[in-house]
């Protein structure tokens, strides 16, 4: 490992309006890292229009105050967070799975050399779907 890497836990938060069809669509992502210590959160403040797209039928306000209710969440939890032990519980207790309309992925591991913008990068990566976004060392774990 280059000693200018960080080891980063992430997972994306996906919109999953019904359940039983496994349709979803990511639009968040939460970003753990022990050393620096930190928590990050990214997420669509909007419904995007792959959501309307695939989803049609759901309210954009539903949507908006749903995500803005998993952002508090993280900022709660983030207020908390005193060193790499109480972060790595943090993130554990933030990504657990749970029967809501918005849940976690399963959690990820990458390295990366700019752990305080990774989470851009995911976010760019996975939620907008941009192409040319640099690849990091990803591997599911």
């Amino acid at each position: 490992m280059n000693p200018n890497q960080a080891v980063c836990n992430y997972a994306l938060l996906r919109f999953m309006p019904y359940p039983l069809t496994g349709e979803v669509v990511n639009v968040g992502v939460v970003v753990n890292c022990l050393q620096p210590c930190f928590l990050h959160f990214l997420a669509e403040e909007r419904m995007p229009e792959r959501v309307k797209a695939l989803f049609p039928q759901q309210d954009e306000g539903v949507f908006e105050a749903a995500v803005a209710a998993v952002r508090q969440d993280v900022l709660r939890i983030n207020a908390r967070i005193r060193d790499a032990k109480t972060c790595q519980i943090a993130f554990n207790e933030l990504v657990r799975p749970r029967e809501n309309t918005f849940r976690f992925g399963e959690v990820r591991t990458a390295l990366t050399g700019d752990p305080q913008n990774f989470d851009e990068e995911l976010f760019r990566r996975y939620v907008r779907m941009e192409s040319t976004v640099p690849q990091a060392v990803l591997s599911q774990g």
